[in-house]
């Protein structure tokens, strides 16, 4: 491993002999931005490290605990590309790419700032500075394939390709600039005249003492007017529903569940196997007290989960706190769903939160309440854990996890399967290897239940692992069982919306989901045709071409459902999977109250009643 420390950045060049615990040594020891460079293709696939996805998963992980900042330099291999930015690394093909980042960043940066008071001179940077010369504060350009803008759904390819209706959110509608807000994407009200604008004052006529007493007679019609509404509206209570104003409850922070991405195929641990806590307007505690947080287990069941998330240090009235999880990753949005803040001894720290509710000061949770519309009664919190940690259906094939883990993870197998089919046929023409990997692609893209339909007589699909059970599109109709990926989340989206607890939050981040969805259908549409007509060449035709020209355009189609595409016409980013997976996570969040007690305070433990047969569905579906 080769280092250079000369300058604000420290550079690592990996070589093929280091290892891991070294790096991640090294890395841990750093105080400024980092720069990763992986060599070429042909050294790198002889290298020990980042040839994996734990590696990759490991350092986000060493990264938020130490707070660092990690750029990847990765030149001649999309693979290991995809796996840094799916893992949230900003990654460039060259140090060129890198300069030219950093250029933009500081231009931006400068910008900003000439419209303070005093404005601060910086140094031109070169666009490829030497030892990249740039403060942490302007690092913020991703590479493109990463890059978050809003997400504009893609023409329909065909009338025929079956649609998914997006739920769209609420958008206001823009003024003009010079009304708008300092903050991005925010519009301000239009102002409104304090008072109607002053009628052209007529010429007054001498000795009409006439128009003077209709005048006074009018205003004394308004003034009656006026008290007689009062009355009748406001003194009797039949003001009209849009007169009323209530306030909503003041939010002093939110609970965020966060993944490790330390995952396996035989348990649903490493999801959801951490905590971020942020708090805002904090009032300290009584002297020698301090605040404790907690997850609490559902409210509906007699589960008694009770994780102390930490004590609370209040910095101006703020609070944050990241709780990394237990040893075993254990899936927290699996065991609790609510979140509590106890004031008590700062000399002995509690072991569960105090049961008397004059201690307790902040509380949050996901909603539990059932919704009657829905076929099976699901809650909010119901539709959120099929989505993100266990749905019963995939349980049922040994696919612990939940919808959103397996339509990331098989997604990313299709540009696997695609790239090395690909590569294996321009290198030495192996076509009987191109078709299995094509094979296994389909596999995944109709599920194993499914796959037959698309296998040309005389080929049997290869060995493929049972994660592909389930299809990541609807291969046969729109009612199929098991159903794809995308028409099983499209249906938990759509629950959240519906169930009790729904924000506008919610709303917001769902309808772009769903919009990023039909994107990635119309391309995994798109790479299953390609895929199909691969298989179906005859041997000769597989040799010309015209095949090469398929296989290309099928690691296209995976690649832009994987990563999502640019418009180069408008610049528009459409969203893929990544953008997806990323955004759902989001959706696994709390809002946190100021606590006050009333009649149905929730318990620390809920009550253990026995469950009725209805509850007990509920749960476990």
């Amino acid at each position: 491993m080769k280092r250079s420390d000369s300058g604000d950045f420290c550079v690592l060049y990996i070589e093929p002999e280091d290892e891991k615990l070294a790096v991640f040594a090294l890395l841990c020891e750093q105080s400024k931005p980092v720069v990763i460079l992986l060599q070429p293709t042909g050294a790198q696939t002889r290298a020990r490290m980042f040839q994996r996805p734990e590696d990759f998963s490991d350092l986000k992980h060493l990264r938020r605990q130490h707070n660092l900042t990690i750029f990847f330099v990765i030149a001649g291999n999309d693979y290991l590309r995809q796996l840094a930015a799916r893992n949230g690394f900003s990654t460039f093909t060259s140090i060129d790419a890198l300069g030219d980042a950093l250029e933009e960043g500081r231009s931006s940066l400068t910008h900003q700032r000439a419209m303070a008071k005093n404005p601060p001179v910086f140094e031109p940077v070169s666009p490829t500075p030497a030892s990249l010369r740039q403060s942490q504060a302007v690092l913020a350009k991703p590479a493109q394939s990463v890059t978050m803008k809003k997400t504009m759904p893609l023409k329909p390819a065909s009338s025929s390709s079956p649609q998914y209706a997006p739920v769209h959110a609420h958008t206001p509608t823009p003024v003009p600039a010079s009304r708008h807000t300092s903050d991005p994407g925010t519009f301000a009200a239009p102002a409104l005249p304090l008072a109607p604008p002053p009628t052209p004052r007529r010429g007054r006529q001498r000795g009409s003492r006439v128009a003077l007493v209709v005048l006074v007679l009018l205003s004394l019609l308004v003034l009656v007017g006026g008290a007689v509404g009062y009355f009748v509206f406001y003194a009797h209570g039949t003001a009209p529903a849009s007169a009323v104003v209530v306030a909503a409850p003041k939010i002093f922070g939110r609970v965020n569940f966060l993944s490790s991405e330390q995952v396996s195929e035989t348990s649903n641990a490493g999801l959801n196997d951490e905590v971020e806590l942020n708090l805002q307007g904090i009032q300290p505690p009584a002297p020698g007290d301090s605040f404790y947080a907690w997850l609490l287990g559902d409210q509906n069941s007699g589960d008694a989960t009770v994780i102390l998330l930490g004590k609370l240090t209040l910095v101006g009235g703020n609070a944050h706190l990241l709780y990394g999880g237990d040893a075993q990753h254990t899936n927290l949005l699996d065991i609790a769903s609510r979140f509590l803040v106890t004031e008590e001894s700062a000399t002995i720290t509690p072991v569960s939160p105090s049961p008397d509710y004059n201690t307790w000061r902040y509380y949050g949770e996901i909603s539990q309440t059932p919704d009657p519309k829905d076929p099976e009664h699901f809650s909010y919190l119901d539709h959120l854990r099929h989505l993100l940690s266990s749905d019963p259906l995939l349980n049922s094939l040994e696919l612990p996890g939940g919808l959103c883990n397996w339509f990331y993870r098989n997604s990313d197998k299709l540009l696997e399967w695609t790239v090395s089919a690909r590569d294996q046929w321009d290198a030495v023409r192996d076509t009987g290897f191109a078709v299995r990997q094509t094979l296994r692609t389909l596999a995944y893209l109709d599920g194993l239940s499914f796959v037959a339909q698309d296998i040309p007589p005389g080929l049997s699909l290869p060995d493929t692992p049972h994660i592909a059970s389930v299809g990541l599109i609807n291969a046969q109709s729109s009612n199929q069982t098991p159903p794809g990926y995308i028409a099983h989340i499209l249906r938990h989206l759509n629950g959240l919306l519906n169930a009790p607890g729904s924000t506008q939050t919610t709303r917001q981040v769902a309808a772009q989901i769903i919009d990023a969805l039909s994107n990635v259908q119309q391309w995994l549409q798109k790479l299953r045709s390609d895929a199909r007509q691969f298989v179906s060449m005859t041997n000769a035709q597989l040799m010309q071409p015209a095949a090469l020209a398929l296989l290309n355009d099928m690691v296209q189609q995976a690649n832009n459902a994987y990563s999502g595409q640019i418009d180069p016409v408008s610049g528009t980013m459409h969203q893929g999977v990544i953008w997806i997976h990323a955004q759902a996570q989001s959706l696994a969040t709390m809002d946190v109250y100021q606590y006050a007690q009333h009649p149905q305070t929730p318990e620390v433990v809920p009550t253990t009643a026995p469950f009725t047969m209805a509850q007990s569905q509920l749960r476990g579906a």
